[in-house]
């Protein structure tokens, strides 16, 4: 069965780094694309990454996406949930939240779960190391609307 169209889908928090333009951008991408239900969005600055790190210290160092699956029996996303939660980084975490947006990135989430892993994560880390440089050439970052606000966390 199709998780985004399931009664009651996973809760998500997707913590993301606020000072690139990259991650703003591919935040921007999936608020366009129609959030899933549930998924809520964090700068890793924030309070809510700080608590994950405190319980999760290696994920601190990641110079990575990270996804925050929550227990099934945490309700509701829109505040910050007791820890822990299943945890999804790089291509991984990346291909979570494509396959449950609408457009060209479900479909490309389905074909890249073809491809093995380490081959995502190589490129996932090579696009990582290199965001600041691609970065560079988006718009600037943007800024939510007050109905976009509520899909962040602090």
């Amino acid at each position: 069965m199709d998780e985004r169209r399931e009664r009651r889908p996973p809760r998500a928090i997707v913590y993301y780094d606020g000072d690139c333009a990259l991650c703003n951008w591919s935040v921007a991408r999936c608020l366009s694309r129609g959030v899933p239900p549930g998924v809520r969005f964090a700068p890793q600055d924030g309070e809510s990454f700080e608590r994950l790190t405190a319980a999760r210290p290696d994920l601190a160092e990641l110079d990575s996406m990270v996804l925050r699956i929550l227990p099934a029996a945490h309700a509701d996303a829109a505040s910050d949930p007791p820890l822990p939660g299943e945890i999804k980084v790089r291509s991984q975490a990346v291909l979570w939240l494509a396959a449950r947006l609408d457009g060209p990135e479900r479909w490309l989430a389905l074909v890249a779960r073809t491809v093995p892993r380490a081959m995502l994560d190589w490129g996932y880390r090579f696009l990582a190391r290199n965001r600041r440089r691609v970065g560079r050439r988006l718009a600037e970052c943007p800024v939510p609307t007050p109905e976009q606000r509520r899909y962040f966390l602090a």
